[in-house]
């Protein structure tokens, strides 16, 4: 990886970083603080990125919202769907499970007789080609 290639990685790091932490560098984790810091203490372009994530926690947080009016929160409220009711009891909660092993079930005995080893004929086992390798036997294949 040349030079270029790692400050623009490093640039994206702390890109990252600041979308997601912001500016406040007592919120960045501890593990990546340290190289964060170091970016910014040689790199004019990280500057440029971290002064623009101070100038957003800025303005954040001079942002005020206020609460919502009570009869506003009660109309929404009332307005909400009601959840649908669940079916109560032991049995209620097996159901689901239980249709889904005799499905499991129904399924394997039906592939079962489809796809079976034993001949239908004379109730043999079917012939089958094995191959047995070793481990030296397997190329190797270049990345």
């Amino acid at each position: 990886m040349t030079a270029d290639n790692t400050e623009r990685t490093a640039l994206a790091r702390l890109e990252a970083l600041l979308g997601a932490y912001g500016a406040a560098r007592e919120r960045w984790p501890a593990e990546r603080r340290a190289a964060a810091e170091a970016l910014l203490a040689r790199s004019p372009a990280a500057q440029t990125l971290y002064a623009a994530a101070a100038r957003l926690d800025g303005l954040l947080d001079a942002a005020r919202v206020e609460p919502a009016p009570a009869h506003l929160v009660g109309r929404v409220l009332a307005a909400a769907p009601e959840p649908a009711a669940r079916p109560q009891g032991w049995l209620a909660g097996l159901i689901k499970p239980a249709a889904g092993l005799a499905f499991a079930a129904v399924l394997g005995l039906a592939l079962g007789g489809v796809v079976s080893p034993f001949g239908a004929a004379n109730g043999e086992i079917a012939e089958a080609e094995t191959v047995n390798l070793a481990i030296g036997d397997v190329p190797e294949v270049e990345l």
